[in-house]
């Protein structure tokens, strides 16, 4: 499905997972994201992410996960005062309570905030799926964002505020972020998605906190694959645009694989 957004004088697009757009009047712009190929005659970047087949079944996908992290899981549904809930039907209520969290918890982390308006071209597309755990009181403690398409929940966005000053709420916080994956898992699979994806696998060996991720990620069984963000200028104005964004990202100083998706 192509999703269209105005940047300035630039109407920008996107579609994902090998989908080639039916219609590309007035767009001058067009990212391809997650791709099995790179586009031809697009700027095209390597990336990998880890899969999780859901047409396995139950028990061997819970068998998947790493021991540590199963009694963790446990530990979280039996003893843990916290509640599981989700939105496949998304508002703007809960875009702004999602969007509002993620940003404290993106100045946190030194991250990007959230580009509010491709969220919301997406969820009006019925392409966004939303789903935290939170506190018996109602106070969040994990929020996940997928992109869901073409049997494909695609891990968009995972957010929670630390509190490096309580161990006790850190160690609350990883056994409900486990038990957040696992129950998402379980309900992309029983709603017949045949793939869990994690949203990415860092390819490097030196960001430490991504190895961590990593590591957390590999403890739920799945494989890494390779896939392609591309970007193509498909109009004269789209071509400016192209030339404009590779000003920027110079004086930005920033490499190639950092361009920004859209996302």
């Amino acid at each position: 499905m192509l999703i269209l957004k105005r940047k300035l004088i630039f109407s920008v697009g996107e579609v994902w997972f090998d989908e080639e757009p039916k219609e590309l009047n007035n767009v001058d712009v067009i990212y391809y994201k997650q791709w099995k190929y790179p586009i031809a005659g697009a700027q095209s970047n390597e990336v990998q992410t880890r899969l999780i087949d859901l047409t396995k079944s139950q028990q061997e996908l819970w068998q998947n996960i790493s021991s540590n992290d199963r009694y963790k899981i446990r530990r979280a549904e039996q003893k843990d005062e916290i509640a599981y809930e989700y939105w496949d039907n998304v508002n703007s209520d809960l875009l702004n309570r999602f969007s509002d969290f993620y940003d404290l918890f993106a100045t946190q982390k030194g991250l990007v905030k959230i580009d509010r308006s491709w969220l919301r071209k997406r969820a009006d597309a019925g392409l966004i799926d939303i789903s935290h755990v939170k506190l018996k009181d109602g106070s969040p403690l994990v929020w996940h964002v997928y992109y869901v398409h073409k049997n494909r929940a695609f891990l968009l966005h995972s957010a929670s505020i630390k509190n490096s000053e309580n161990t006790s709420y850190q160690s609350l916080i990883g056994r409900a972020n486990r038990y957040h994956h696992w129950q998402d898992i379980l309900r992309f699979k029983n709603s017949g998605i045949g793939i869990y994806d994690f949203g990415g696998w860092y390819t490097g060996n030196t960001d430490r906190q991504k190895l961590g991720i990593n590591e957390f990620k590999e403890k739920f069984g799945g494989e890494v694959v390779k896939n392609f963000n591309c970007i193509n200028g498909i109009t004269i104005k789209g071509k400016l645009y192209l030339h404009l964004l590779k000003i920027y990202m110079s004086l930005s100083k920033l490499p190639l694989p950092r361009i920004p998706w859209g996302g």
